[in-house]
Protein backbone atom coordinates (compact mmCIF):
# COMPACT_ATOMS: atom_id res chain seq x y z
CA UNK A 1 0.00 0.00 0.00
CA UNK A 2 1.18 3.52 -1.31
CA UNK A 3 -0.34 6.68 -0.81
CA UNK A 4 0.71 9.57 -3.20
CA UNK A 5 -1.21 13.22 -1.86
CA UNK A 6 -2.45 15.35 -4.32
CA UNK A 7 0.46 18.18 -2.43
CA UNK A 8 3.08 15.37 -2.96
CA UNK A 9 5.79 16.51 -5.76
CA UNK A 10 5.95 13.42 -8.60
CA UNK A 11 9.69 13.55 -8.68
CA UNK A 12 11.93 10.32 -8.23
CA UNK A 13 13.64 9.31 -5.00
CA UNK A 14 16.84 11.25 -5.73
CA UNK A 15 15.69 14.36 -5.48
CA UNK A 16 13.93 13.92 -2.20
CA UNK A 17 17.66 12.80 -1.15
CA UNK A 18 19.00 15.69 -2.89
CA UNK A 19 16.40 17.80 -0.78
CA UNK A 20 17.53 15.86 2.67
CA UNK A 21 21.40 16.06 1.99
CA UNK A 22 20.91 19.57 1.33
CA UNK A 23 18.75 20.37 4.76
CA UNK A 24 21.20 18.01 6.17
CA UNK A 25 24.31 19.70 5.12
CA UNK A 26 22.84 23.46 6.44
CA UNK A 27 22.21 22.07 10.00
CA UNK A 28 25.50 20.60 10.15
CA UNK A 29 27.27 23.90 8.80
CA UNK A 30 24.91 26.33 11.73
CA UNK A 31 25.82 23.72 14.88
CA UNK A 32 29.03 23.65 13.52
CA UNK A 33 29.15 27.63 13.92
CA UNK A 34 27.62 27.73 16.93
CA UNK A 35 29.49 24.97 18.46
CA UNK A 36 32.90 26.81 17.72
CA UNK A 37 31.11 30.24 19.18
CA UNK A 38 30.21 27.87 22.67
CA UNK A 39 33.45 26.78 22.69
CA UNK A 40 34.86 29.89 23.88
CA UNK A 41 32.29 30.20 26.83
CA UNK A 42 32.35 26.01 27.61
CA UNK A 43 35.31 26.40 30.24
CA UNK A 44 33.00 28.62 31.99
CA UNK A 45 29.35 26.69 31.92
CA UNK A 46 31.80 23.29 32.89
CA UNK A 47 33.04 25.30 36.06
CA UNK A 48 29.81 26.14 37.03
CA UNK A 49 27.78 22.94 36.54
CA UNK A 50 30.70 21.30 38.08
CA UNK A 51 30.46 23.56 41.33
CA UNK A 52 26.45 22.88 41.76
CA UNK A 53 27.30 19.12 41.30
CA UNK A 54 30.27 19.09 44.07
CA UNK A 55 29.45 17.42 46.83
CA UNK A 56 31.97 18.79 49.18
CA UNK A 57 33.13 22.29 49.71
CA UNK A 58 36.69 21.86 48.41
CA UNK A 59 39.64 19.53 47.10
CA UNK A 60 37.13 16.44 46.02
CA UNK A 61 37.33 16.78 42.24
CA UNK A 62 40.52 16.12 40.00
CA UNK A 63 41.35 15.75 36.44
CA UNK A 64 42.63 12.21 35.71
CA UNK A 65 42.48 12.15 32.69
CA UNK A 66 43.50 15.46 30.48
CA UNK A 67 42.17 14.13 27.18
CA UNK A 68 39.02 13.20 28.01
CA UNK A 69 38.32 16.60 29.58
CA UNK A 70 38.91 17.91 26.01
CA UNK A 71 36.94 15.16 24.85
CA UNK A 72 34.35 16.54 27.41
CA UNK A 73 34.79 20.01 26.41
CA UNK A 74 34.17 19.49 22.74
CA UNK A 75 31.14 16.90 23.34
CA UNK A 76 29.69 19.80 25.80
CA UNK A 77 30.15 22.77 22.96
CA UNK A 78 28.59 20.19 20.43
CA UNK A 79 25.50 19.73 22.46
CA UNK A 80 24.83 22.84 23.12
CA UNK A 81 25.52 24.26 19.56
CA UNK A 82 22.88 22.03 18.28
CA UNK A 83 20.30 22.81 20.76
CA UNK A 84 21.20 26.82 19.86
CA UNK A 85 20.15 25.53 16.13
CA UNK A 86 17.32 23.49 17.55
CA UNK A 87 14.57 25.73 15.93
CA UNK A 88 15.75 25.89 12.82
CA UNK A 89 16.23 21.93 12.67
CA UNK A 90 12.16 21.32 13.49
CA UNK A 91 11.31 24.08 11.00
CA UNK A 92 13.51 21.90 8.25
CA UNK A 93 12.21 18.80 9.34
CA UNK A 94 8.86 19.89 9.45
CA UNK A 95 9.31 21.74 6.01
CA UNK A 96 10.81 18.02 4.60
CA UNK A 97 8.25 16.13 6.31
CA UNK A 98 5.05 18.12 5.76
CA UNK A 99 3.97 17.33 2.24
CA UNK A 100 3.45 13.84 2.92
CA UNK A 101 1.94 13.31 6.03
CA UNK A 102 -2.00 13.21 6.22
CA UNK A 103 -3.69 15.71 8.51
CA UNK A 104 -3.23 13.54 11.97
CA UNK A 105 0.02 12.63 11.22
CA UNK A 106 0.71 16.46 10.89
CA UNK A 107 -0.59 16.84 14.16
CA UNK A 108 0.95 14.27 15.78
CA UNK A 109 4.08 15.67 14.72
CA UNK A 110 3.56 19.01 15.51
CA UNK A 111 2.48 18.42 19.21
CA UNK A 112 5.24 15.66 19.27
CA UNK A 113 7.71 18.75 19.07
CA UNK A 114 6.93 20.80 21.05
CA UNK A 115 6.26 17.71 23.55
CA UNK A 116 9.74 16.93 22.69
CA UNK A 117 11.26 20.12 23.63
CA UNK A 118 9.23 19.71 27.16
CA UNK A 119 10.76 16.50 27.70
CA UNK A 120 14.05 18.18 27.10
CA UNK A 121 13.42 21.12 29.42
CA UNK A 122 12.19 18.83 32.64
CA UNK A 123 15.07 16.11 31.74
CA UNK A 124 17.96 19.09 32.06
CA UNK A 125 16.61 20.99 34.91
CA UNK A 126 15.64 18.33 37.05
CA UNK A 127 18.57 15.91 36.56
CA UNK A 128 21.32 18.50 36.94
CA UNK A 129 19.31 20.53 39.29
CA UNK A 130 18.03 18.18 42.01
CA UNK A 131 18.70 13.97 40.85
CA UNK A 132 22.78 14.02 40.72
CA UNK A 133 23.52 16.87 43.59
CA UNK A 134 21.28 14.94 45.98
CA UNK A 135 22.51 11.32 45.05
CA UNK A 136 26.41 13.18 45.07
CA UNK A 137 26.17 14.46 48.09
CA UNK A 138 24.56 10.97 49.46
CA UNK A 139 27.31 9.02 48.26
CA UNK A 140 29.66 11.44 49.79
CA UNK A 141 27.96 11.35 53.36
CA UNK A 142 28.73 7.33 52.82
CA UNK A 143 32.25 7.80 52.21
CA UNK A 144 32.65 10.64 54.95
CA UNK A 145 30.91 8.15 57.29
CA UNK A 146 33.72 5.03 56.18
CA UNK A 147 36.08 7.76 56.43
CA UNK A 148 37.43 7.25 52.74
CA UNK A 149 39.35 9.86 51.64
CA UNK A 150 37.26 11.45 48.92
CA UNK A 151 38.25 11.79 44.91
CA UNK A 152 35.93 12.25 42.70
CA UNK A 153 36.79 12.50 38.71
CA UNK A 154 35.33 15.40 36.88
CA UNK A 155 35.15 13.84 33.67
CA UNK A 156 33.47 10.50 35.23
CA UNK A 157 31.00 12.65 36.99
CA UNK A 158 30.05 14.72 33.92
CA UNK A 159 29.69 11.40 31.81
CA UNK A 160 27.18 10.00 33.90
CA UNK A 161 24.80 13.63 33.92
CA UNK A 162 25.58 13.57 30.15
CA UNK A 163 24.28 10.13 29.86
CA UNK A 164 21.58 9.88 31.94
CA UNK A 165 20.35 13.15 30.20
CA UNK A 166 20.31 11.52 26.96
CA UNK A 167 18.68 8.67 28.21
CA UNK A 168 15.66 10.34 29.75
CA UNK A 169 15.48 12.44 26.54
CA UNK A 170 14.92 9.33 24.44
CA UNK A 171 12.43 7.72 26.73
CA UNK A 172 10.61 10.59 27.36
CA UNK A 173 10.37 11.64 23.59
CA UNK A 174 9.54 7.87 22.67
CA UNK A 175 6.79 8.08 25.65
CA UNK A 176 5.27 10.92 24.06
CA UNK A 177 5.30 9.70 20.81
CA UNK A 178 3.19 6.88 21.71
CA UNK A 179 0.97 9.07 24.01
CA UNK A 180 0.28 11.14 21.23
CA UNK A 181 -0.55 8.76 18.47
CA UNK A 182 -2.93 6.96 21.09
CA UNK A 183 -4.63 10.51 21.35
CA UNK A 184 -4.92 10.94 17.88
CA UNK A 185 -5.87 7.22 16.72
CA UNK A 186 -3.13 6.22 15.17
CA UNK A 187 -2.30 3.82 17.95
CA UNK A 188 -4.50 0.49 18.79
CA UNK A 189 -4.09 -2.95 19.22
CA UNK A 190 -3.97 -3.44 15.22
CA UNK A 191 -0.90 -0.92 15.04
CA UNK A 192 0.51 -1.74 18.02
CA UNK A 193 3.22 -3.79 16.35
CA UNK A 194 4.20 -1.43 13.85
CA UNK A 195 4.60 1.62 16.61
CA UNK A 196 6.46 -0.69 18.87
CA UNK A 197 8.97 -2.10 15.94
CA UNK A 198 10.08 1.48 14.92
CA UNK A 199 9.82 3.46 18.36
CA UNK A 200 11.90 1.01 20.27
CA UNK A 201 13.67 0.04 17.43
CA UNK A 202 14.90 3.66 17.36
CA UNK A 203 15.24 3.82 20.84
CA UNK A 204 17.82 0.28 21.31
CA UNK A 205 19.45 1.94 18.42
CA UNK A 206 20.20 5.74 19.73
CA UNK A 207 20.92 4.41 23.57
CA UNK A 208 23.20 1.16 22.53
CA UNK A 209 24.84 3.24 19.83
CA UNK A 210 25.50 6.67 22.39
CA UNK A 211 26.77 4.89 25.45
CA UNK A 212 29.12 2.04 24.28
CA UNK A 213 31.61 2.72 27.16
CA UNK A 214 28.54 1.68 29.91
CA UNK A 215 28.62 -1.93 28.47
CA UNK A 216 26.35 -4.13 30.37
CA UNK A 217 24.96 -1.51 32.16
CA UNK A 218 23.15 0.10 28.48
CA UNK A 219 21.45 -3.29 27.95
CA UNK A 220 20.11 -3.31 31.01
CA UNK A 221 19.05 0.57 30.82
CA UNK A 222 18.03 -0.31 27.45
CA UNK A 223 15.72 -2.75 29.20
CA UNK A 224 14.17 -0.25 31.51
CA UNK A 225 13.76 2.15 28.80
CA UNK A 226 11.27 -0.38 26.56
CA UNK A 227 9.40 -1.32 29.61
CA UNK A 228 8.65 2.29 31.06
CA UNK A 229 7.50 2.78 27.14
CA UNK A 230 6.10 0.15 27.43
CA UNK A 231 3.87 0.63 31.07
CA UNK A 232 3.24 4.64 30.30
CA UNK A 233 1.67 3.73 26.73
CA UNK A 234 -0.29 0.35 27.79
CA UNK A 235 -3.64 2.21 27.57
CA UNK A 236 -3.66 2.78 23.68
CA UNK A 237 -1.51 -0.40 23.00
CA UNK A 238 -4.62 -2.45 23.75
CA UNK A 239 -7.69 0.16 22.77
CA UNK A 240 -9.59 -1.26 20.00
CA UNK A 241 -9.27 0.01 16.49
CA UNK A 242 -11.45 3.57 16.73
CA UNK A 243 -15.07 3.09 15.38
CA UNK A 244 -17.24 6.28 14.02
CA UNK A 245 -21.30 6.25 15.66
CA UNK A 246 -23.55 3.92 13.26
CA UNK A 247 -20.53 1.58 11.78
CA UNK A 248 -20.84 -2.08 12.01
CA UNK A 249 -19.52 -4.80 9.83
CA UNK A 250 -21.45 -5.84 6.51
CA UNK A 251 -21.68 -9.14 5.37
CA UNK A 252 -21.66 -9.21 1.53
CA UNK A 253 -23.17 -12.19 -0.49
CA UNK A 254 -19.64 -13.83 -0.54
CA UNK A 255 -19.38 -14.02 3.40
CA UNK A 256 -16.78 -11.26 3.31
CA UNK A 257 -16.85 -8.67 5.88
CA UNK A 258 -17.45 -5.15 4.39
CA UNK A 259 -17.10 -1.54 6.60
CA UNK A 260 -18.73 1.57 4.51
CA UNK A 261 -19.37 4.90 5.09
CA UNK A 262 -21.55 7.21 2.92
CA UNK A 263 -19.59 10.62 2.55
CA UNK A 264 -23.04 13.48 2.47
CA UNK A 265 -21.34 15.51 -0.05
CA UNK A 266 -22.99 18.86 -0.87
CA UNK A 267 -20.96 19.49 -3.89
CA UNK A 268 -20.65 23.17 -2.92
CA UNK A 269 -24.25 23.39 -2.31
CA UNK A 270 -25.97 22.26 -4.96
CA UNK A 271 -27.19 19.18 -3.87
CA UNK A 272 -29.43 18.89 -0.50
CA UNK A 273 -27.64 17.61 2.44
CA UNK A 274 -29.02 14.34 3.70
CA UNK A 275 -31.52 14.74 6.51
CA UNK A 276 -30.48 13.63 9.87
CA UNK A 277 -33.78 11.15 10.10
CA UNK A 278 -32.50 9.07 7.31
CA UNK A 279 -32.48 5.64 8.09
CA UNK A 280 -28.89 4.08 6.74
CA UNK A 281 -26.85 0.33 7.88
CA UNK A 282 -23.63 2.62 7.84
CA UNK A 283 -22.05 6.10 9.18
CA UNK A 284 -22.63 9.54 7.02
CA UNK A 285 -20.00 11.79 7.54
CA UNK A 286 -20.90 15.22 5.91
CA UNK A 287 -18.35 17.15 3.79
CA UNK A 288 -18.81 20.49 1.59
CA UNK A 289 -17.23 19.45 -1.68
CA UNK A 290 -15.18 16.43 -2.38
CA UNK A 291 -14.28 17.20 -5.59
CA UNK A 292 -12.95 20.70 -4.78
CA UNK A 293 -11.33 21.03 -1.47
CA UNK A 294 -8.10 18.90 -1.31
CA UNK A 295 -8.39 19.25 2.81
CA UNK A 296 -11.56 17.27 2.94
CA UNK A 297 -10.11 14.72 0.61
CA UNK A 298 -7.22 14.04 2.57
CA UNK A 299 -9.68 14.46 5.18
CA UNK A 300 -11.49 11.36 3.95
CA UNK A 301 -8.92 9.28 3.20
CA UNK A 302 -7.30 9.10 6.71
CA UNK A 303 -10.61 8.00 8.09
CA UNK A 304 -10.61 5.33 5.41
CA UNK A 305 -7.29 4.21 6.37
CA UNK A 306 -8.10 4.36 10.19
CA UNK A 307 -11.59 2.46 10.39
CA UNK A 308 -10.51 -0.22 7.33
CA UNK A 309 -12.86 1.18 5.10
CA UNK A 310 -13.46 -1.27 2.15
CA UNK A 311 -16.78 1.13 0.32
CA UNK A 312 -17.12 4.72 0.14
CA UNK A 313 -20.62 5.88 -0.99
CA UNK A 314 -20.44 9.46 -2.20
CA UNK A 315 -24.53 11.27 -2.46
CA UNK A 316 -23.80 14.02 -4.48
CA UNK A 317 -22.10 12.37 -7.30
CA UNK A 318 -21.47 9.03 -9.12
CA UNK A 319 -18.13 9.77 -8.03
CA UNK A 320 -16.83 10.12 -11.42
CA UNK A 321 -15.85 13.88 -11.29
CA UNK A 322 -13.24 13.00 -8.01
CA UNK A 323 -9.55 13.40 -8.72
CA UNK A 324 -8.33 10.38 -10.61
CA UNK A 325 -5.66 10.83 -7.64
CA UNK A 326 -7.65 10.27 -5.13
CA UNK A 327 -9.61 7.40 -6.59
CA UNK A 328 -5.81 5.89 -7.03
CA UNK A 329 -5.12 6.07 -3.38
CA UNK A 330 -9.15 4.68 -2.41
CA UNK A 331 -7.91 1.81 -4.86
CA UNK A 332 -4.36 1.63 -3.00
CA UNK A 333 -5.77 0.75 0.40
CA UNK A 334 -8.67 -1.04 -0.91
CA UNK A 335 -11.40 1.35 -0.78
CA UNK A 336 -13.57 1.11 -3.75
CA UNK A 337 -15.92 4.28 -4.43
CA UNK A 338 -19.00 4.44 -5.99
CA UNK A 339 -21.88 7.38 -5.54
CA UNK A 340 -25.65 7.46 -4.86
CA UNK A 341 -26.13 10.65 -7.74
CA UNK A 342 -28.33 12.66 -5.60
CA UNK A 343 -27.78 15.78 -7.86
CA UNK A 344 -28.84 14.28 -11.17
CA UNK A 345 -32.32 12.90 -8.91
CA UNK A 346 -32.67 16.75 -8.23
CA UNK A 347 -32.51 17.70 -11.73
CA UNK A 348 -36.13 16.18 -12.49
CA UNK A 349 -37.47 18.38 -9.81
CA UNK A 350 -38.33 22.65 -10.12
CA UNK A 351 -40.56 21.88 -6.75
CA UNK A 352 -39.26 20.64 -3.53
CA UNK A 353 -40.60 17.12 -2.51
CA UNK A 354 -41.79 15.88 1.03
CA UNK A 355 -40.54 12.30 0.00
CA UNK A 356 -36.72 13.74 -0.74
CA UNK A 357 -35.86 11.26 2.15
CA UNK A 358 -37.82 8.49 1.06
CA UNK A 359 -36.21 8.90 -2.37
CA UNK A 360 -32.56 8.67 -0.85
CA UNK A 361 -33.22 5.34 1.04
CA UNK A 362 -34.97 3.61 -2.09
CA UNK A 363 -31.59 4.66 -3.66
CA UNK A 364 -29.93 2.66 -1.12
CA UNK A 365 -32.24 0.04 -1.00
CA UNK A 366 -31.38 -0.43 -4.61
CA UNK A 367 -27.78 -0.80 -4.04
CA UNK A 368 -26.23 -4.20 -5.08
CA UNK A 369 -23.36 -4.18 -3.46
CA UNK A 370 -22.42 -5.60 -0.87
CA UNK A 371 -26.29 -6.65 -0.58
CA UNK A 372 -27.39 -9.71 -2.88
CA UNK A 373 -29.28 -8.56 -6.15
CA UNK A 374 -32.15 -11.10 -5.23
CA UNK A 375 -32.87 -9.19 -2.44
CA UNK A 376 -33.33 -5.97 -4.04
CA UNK A 377 -37.45 -6.24 -4.45
CA UNK A 378 -37.74 -6.96 -0.82
CA UNK A 379 -35.74 -4.26 0.42
CA UNK A 380 -37.65 -1.53 -1.68
CA UNK A 381 -40.66 -2.94 -0.69
CA UNK A 382 -40.13 -3.05 3.25
CA UNK A 383 -39.73 1.23 2.96
CA UNK A 384 -42.55 1.82 0.85
CA UNK A 385 -44.97 -0.64 2.80
CA UNK A 386 -45.05 1.97 5.77
CA UNK A 387 -44.33 5.26 3.98
CA UNK A 388 -47.32 7.45 2.21
CA UNK A 389 -45.84 7.41 -1.04
CA UNK A 390 -49.02 7.70 -3.58
CA UNK A 391 -47.23 7.32 -6.78
CA UNK A 392 -43.97 5.98 -7.84
CA UNK A 393 -41.93 6.34 -11.22
CA UNK A 394 -39.91 3.47 -12.48
CA UNK A 395 -37.31 4.34 -14.35
CA UNK A 396 -35.55 1.87 -15.99
CA UNK A 397 -34.18 3.72 -18.87
CA UNK A 398 -30.52 4.78 -19.05
CA UNK A 399 -29.33 8.46 -17.15
CA UNK A 400 -28.67 9.50 -20.86
CA UNK A 401 -32.10 9.27 -21.60
CA UNK A 402 -33.81 10.91 -18.94
CA UNK A 403 -32.48 14.09 -19.03
CA UNK A 404 -35.29 16.33 -19.19
CA UNK A 405 -38.08 14.43 -16.88
CA UNK A 406 -39.77 16.40 -14.67
CA UNK A 407 -41.50 15.07 -11.61
CA UNK A 408 -44.43 16.56 -9.62
CA UNK A 409 -43.51 16.99 -5.86
CA UNK A 410 -45.68 14.03 -4.74
CA UNK A 411 -44.02 11.69 -7.38
CA UNK A 412 -41.37 9.48 -6.25
CA UNK A 413 -38.40 8.48 -9.02
CA UNK A 414 -37.29 5.01 -8.29
CA UNK A 415 -34.13 4.58 -10.46
CA UNK A 416 -34.03 0.79 -11.15
CA UNK A 417 -32.49 -2.11 -13.60
CA UNK A 418 -34.73 -3.62 -15.83
CA UNK A 419 -33.79 -7.26 -14.38
CA UNK A 420 -35.35 -6.03 -11.28
CA UNK A 421 -38.35 -4.26 -12.94
CA UNK A 422 -40.94 -7.71 -12.45
CA UNK A 423 -39.93 -8.73 -9.33
CA UNK A 424 -40.47 -5.27 -7.81
CA UNK A 425 -43.76 -4.83 -9.56
CA UNK A 426 -45.07 -8.18 -8.12
CA UNK A 427 -43.79 -7.34 -4.67
CA UNK A 428 -45.72 -3.85 -4.42
CA UNK A 429 -48.82 -4.94 -5.92
CA UNK A 430 -50.67 -5.66 -2.38
CA UNK A 431 -49.55 -1.77 -1.41
CA UNK A 432 -51.65 0.91 -3.11
CA UNK A 433 -49.47 2.67 -4.75
CA UNK A 434 -49.71 3.68 -8.25
CA UNK A 435 -46.98 2.47 -10.52
CA UNK A 436 -45.70 3.88 -14.01
CA UNK A 437 -42.96 2.30 -15.85
CA UNK A 438 -40.70 4.48 -17.70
Amino acid sequence: MSLQLEHDQQSPVQEHLNELTARVTLLLFLSTLSTIAWLTQVDAILDAVLQHLNPCEKGCLNLFDPAKWSAVRWMTAAILGLISVLPFLLHQTWSFARPGLLPTERTWLRNWFVMGIFSMILAVTSTIGLLFPMLFETGHQTHQSMQLDARYDAVHMLSIVIAVIWSEIIVGCAIFAMMLAGMTGMLNEETADWWRIRIYGLVLLLLLASLPEFGGLALLLCMLAISTIEFFSRKWLRSPVPTMIGQRKIMDKDGAVRSILMVDCSCSGAALPLSKQLTAPFPVLSVHSLCSSNREREHVLEIALQHRLTDMIISGCSSKPLPNSFKSNCTSIGCSLRGLDILQTQSHRTLPSPFHLTEIELKIATLEDPWPESTVHQRVFSILEHSKVNELILDTRPSSESWGMQLGPEQVLLQLKQKHLTAVLEKLQPLKISTTVL
